[in-house]
């Protein structure tokens, strides 16, 4: 027994090490993710951006200094209308991206872990990622997601049509527009426990001065399910 019991001794350490390791490998996989353009690794660093003075060539209203500041009155932007408002209306989506992320927590459970966000995740994009400028629109889409049918379905004029453009930036070419589609994080932006992805679209109609952003978390529900919108958030 004396000769075998460095070796159970060892085996229970060998045994401990990987457990500690699988466990701070799981706890590092369930944090909160951040788009590497962004720059900030902490809740801190986003907290900094958030308060930080706006640069002299970033568009806010008269008056409004940063991030902080433009959110708390962020519906005097939302609802303003015009050409010269598009850049402050960008600038404050901006705000809500680091928002959101500072407000995300670790998720307990994921379906969206394993995703990379290239252009193989075009069969599972849902519907109401289509450009829509209308309300009847708006419902159709809605409707087919609804149904369960992903956007390729929904216009299959973007059957081969995406590409990717860089890390976490994927591009969408259909009949008549362009879309960009960046996802800035990874966390659960709703506390409902489910990992979710913080998605920012920038439409473009290829005919005319059409030009929107929108920003909405997206998660499924099971490891083979189409991706499905949690929420929009602009």
């Amino acid at each position: 027994m004396r000769i075998h019991r460095p070796l159970a001794v060892l085996a229970v350490c060998i045994f401990f090490l990987s457990t500690q390791e699988l466990t701070h490998a799981a706890s590092k996989e369930a944090q909160v993710q951040y788009n590497a353009r962004l720059n900030v690794t902490s809740g801190a660093d986003l907290d900094k951006r958030l308060r930080a003075p706006f640069s002299n060539d970033t568009a806010h209203p008269a008056g409004i200094l940063n991030c902080t500041q433009l959110l708390a009155r962020q519906g005097r932007v939302q609802q303003a209308s015009g050409q010269e408002f598009q850049a402050e209306r960008s600038t404050l989506v901006g705000c809500i991206v680091l928002r959101e992320l500072r407000r995300a927590v670790p998720a307990r459970s994921s379906f969206v872990r394993v995703l990379t966000w290239d252009e193989h995740l075009l069969p599972l994009l849902p519907a109401q990622l289509a450009i829509t400028v209308s309300a009847e629109a708006t419902r159709a889409a809605g409707a087919a997601a609804d149904q369960g049918r992903s956007w390729q379905n929904f216009d299959p004029s973007i059957a081969s049509s995406i590409s990717s453009k860089g890390p976490d930036e994927i591009v969408v070419t259909g009949n008549g527009f362009i879309e960009r589609l960046v996802l800035w994080g990874r966390g659960d932006f709703d506390g409902d426990g489910l990992e979710g992805l913080l998605v920012q679209s920038f439409d473009t109609l290829t005919e005319g001065t059409y030009r929107n952003t929108r920003l909405f978390v997206l998660t499924r529900h099971s490891s083979d399910g189409q991706l499905s919108l949690a929420h929009s958030l602009f």
